[in-house]
Order: structure tokens, then sequence, then C-alpha cells
């Protein structure tokens, strides 16, 4: 029997939650510092980007907590990699593209959270372009994976599917807007949508795949 199988569920189930409870924490706590100065905060009409680019304590925070979780999400994709061969011999292909693509929106989340638009625009939307396009295809790769593993529960691949229309949808709605032909809070409902789902995807895969017993049957 082999325990590393076991042990990475553990790391999977450790760093995913930590990973989460971090997103969770800075967010929140970003807010907070941030009503104060928009007491009409909504998630129908505030970006999260506008408290990322709000002088001292809510850009401190929230900008910072961004760049925190951003190498702990990474090493959530590298252990679910490891994770995914206790179901199926992973094809080399498979694991760079994961690994490379997951490197690509680690960059642009560092880009698009360490310089604020109002600082740079240029570089700051790059980094949204790695960041979300990154997404769009991690998830669509490893959401495929999932859906033809056998063992999975359902549910996995269906997180990963909704992270993807998640990000396209505000992708989709953010260009309409940048063109003209939605207003300025159109996208931003989706864009939060963006962060609820990937916290679901967190949540859903650390409870699944950090349970040492599923899978067992395959070791």
């Amino acid at each position: 029997m082999n325990t590393n199988v076991f042990s990475t569920a553990k790391a999977f189930r450790l760093i995913g939650t930590f990973a989460f409870i971090l997103a969770i924490v800075s967010v929140l706590t970003s807010i907070l510092t941030y009503l104060p100065i928009d007491p009409d905060f909504s998630i129908f009409t505030t970006y999260l980007s506008d408290i990322g680019d709000t002088p001292v304590w809510p850009q401190v925070i929230l900008n910072t907590g961004a760049i925190l979780v951003a190498p702990v999400r990474y090493a959530v994709i590298a252990l679910l990699v490891l994770r995914l061969r206790s179901f199926s011999t992973n094809k080399k292909s498979f694991e760079v593209a994961v690994l490379t693509i997951g490197a690509m929106s680690t960059i642009g989340t560092v880009l698009m959270t360490a310089v604020p638009f109002s600082t740079a625009p240029a570089v700051h939307k790059s980094g949204i372009g790695l960041y979300f396009l990154g997404v769009v295809f991690l998830q669509m790769v490893i959401g495929v994976k999932e859906a033809s593993t056998k063992g999975l529960p359902r549910i996995l691949p269906v997180l990963s599917f909704t992270v993807v229309a998640s990000f396209i949808l505000f992708l989709i709605l953010f260009i309409l807007y940048q063109m003209g032909y939605v207003g300025r809070t159109t996208p931003v409902f989706w864009e939060w949508m963006c962060f609820f789902t990937s916290t679901g995807w967190l949540v859903g895969h650390s409870i699944i795949l950090g349970n040492e017993n599923i899978g067992k049957s395959e070791i």
C-alpha cells in the first residue's frame, strides 16, 4: 500500500483549507475597512478591484492577502496533480499543462494586485488577462480530467466548470463595458461570483480530495 497517497490527501486538505481561510479573511477584512469610505458598498455596484485600488487599509489588506494566497493556491494545484494520481495515471501532458497554466495565472494575480490600475493601467490589465484567462483554461483542463476519471465524485468537475462559467461571463461583460455596450456596474456581480465559485472550488476539493479514503480502492 502506498501511504504517500494518504499524506498527499492530508496536505491537500490542510493547504486547501488554509488558502480558503486566507482568501475569506482578507476579503472580509478589506470590506470592513472599505465601508467607512463607501457606506453604499454592494456586491452589485462595487468591484473587488475598487477595494484593491482604495488607498491605505482597503488596498493594503486586499492586495496583500491576494499576493499571499497566490503561491498557496499554486501549491494546491500542484497537490491536485499528485492527488489525481491515486485515481489514474496522469498523462505528462496534463500535468505540464496544469502546472504551466497555473504558474501563468499566479503571475497574473501578483501583477494584478501588486500594481493597482491607478498606478500602472497597462501592467494591471496584463495581470488581469493572465489571471482570468489562466483560470478559465486551468479549470477547463482540470474539469475535463475530473469528468473523465473514474472514482471521482461528479461534484468535482461541476465545481470546476462553474468557475469557468463565472469567469467567462465576467470577461464577456467586462469587455462589453470597455466597449461601451453595458454600464459600469453590469459586470460587478460576476466578478464577485468569480470569487465565490473559486472559494467554493477550494472548499469542495479540500473536503473531497482531502479525504484519505477517497480513491483508496484505486491504490
